[in-house]
């Protein structure tokens, strides 16, 4: 074991909180070094970071950025308790969770920045978490520069986000789906658990979105991987959003039965699902 494992980043993040998981999954101990939220990008490249972008790790004197990049980086230099299953087919099966997770991630951050604009204090109640009296105080007084910033950065729009609220049902299904297949939630939890399951955790931090969510296959593994996510927003979407989110539910449910579908506009069927899990089980 290196003599220092260092993991950059910033409380109430996702990502972060998705990183910090993948380093307790192998059992490390690290040094958390916390940045302030913004500053963080200046410091990661003045640190010597392949990217501004946070969680960072310092492991076994290599720099490593990102949750996809951070688990491969994991599994290299400590190859028990496995973060990929040995099995190719379902390693790539896990391996494309994993990379759609990274998606509901960023849409997860679209969704809470549109949200923080409405609401500061659902901002302080996410990124306030795990903060003294002192810097819960600056980082209020700097929250108008921050959100506007991380707006920018993550293109959180409001057109991006009422899309991606619109999306959700059938992101939802899909997630449920992969859970059905043995690909998430299995005995062993993998990468993209990880990926996915903190998003699912902070979508339920708020209360416009907990009767979409809550009682799914989704929500379980929300709470079997990520149970602590600090943090609460009061209903702040938009009467017509919810509208539209309300419809795509419905539609959702309507559609919902052997057949669950995918991102690409494709579907995870039956017999796939039959396929993946047999494959889970024989990687076990």
């Amino acid at each position: 074991m290196p003599d220092k494992v260092r993991f950059y980043g910033f409380t109430g993040s996702n990502s972060v909180y998705t990183g910090r998981l993948l380093l307790e999954h192998k059992g490390l101990e690290y040094r958390f070094v916390k940045l302030p939220p913004a500053a963080h990008a200046f410091i990661l490249l003045a640190l010597g970071f392949p990217t501004m972008g946070a969680p960072a790790l310092k492991i076994g004197g290599r720099r490593v950025s990102g949750t996809r990049w951070i688990a491969r980086a994991l599994d290299e230099l400590y190859p028990d308790d496995p973060l990929f299953p040995a099995d190719a087919e379902l390693r790539r099966e896990v391996q494309r969770a994993e990379r759609w997770g990274e998606e509901l991630q960023n849409a997860t951050r679209r969704t809470f920045y549109s949200a923080a604009r409405r609401d500061r204090d659902a901002f302080m109640s996410v990124l306030g978490s795990g903060r003294g009296p002192v810097r819960r105080a600056g980082l209020r007084l700097m929250s108008p520069i921050i959100i506007r910033l991380a707006t920018g950065v993550h293109r959180a729009s409001d057109d991006a986000a009422r899309e991606d609220i619109e999306l959700l049902p059938e992101r939802l299904d899909q997630i449920d789906a992969w859970i059905a297949a043995g690909v998430l939630n299995g005995e062993s939890l993998n990468a993209a658990d990880y990926q996915i399951a903190v998003n699912v955790s902070a979508l339920l931090l708020c209360d416009d979105f907990i009767p979409f969510v809550d009682g799914r296959p989704a929500a379980e593994l929300a709470r079997r991987v990520a149970p602590d996510y600090v943090g609460h927003l009061d209903p702040v979407v938009p009467d017509e959003w919810m509208a539209e989110l309300r419809t795509a539910y419905a539609r959702s449910a309507a559609g919902a039965g052997a057949v669950a579908p995918a991102p690409n506009g494709t579907s995870v069927a039956d017999s796939d699902a039959t396929r993946v899990a047999s494959l889970m089980r024989a990687s076990l």
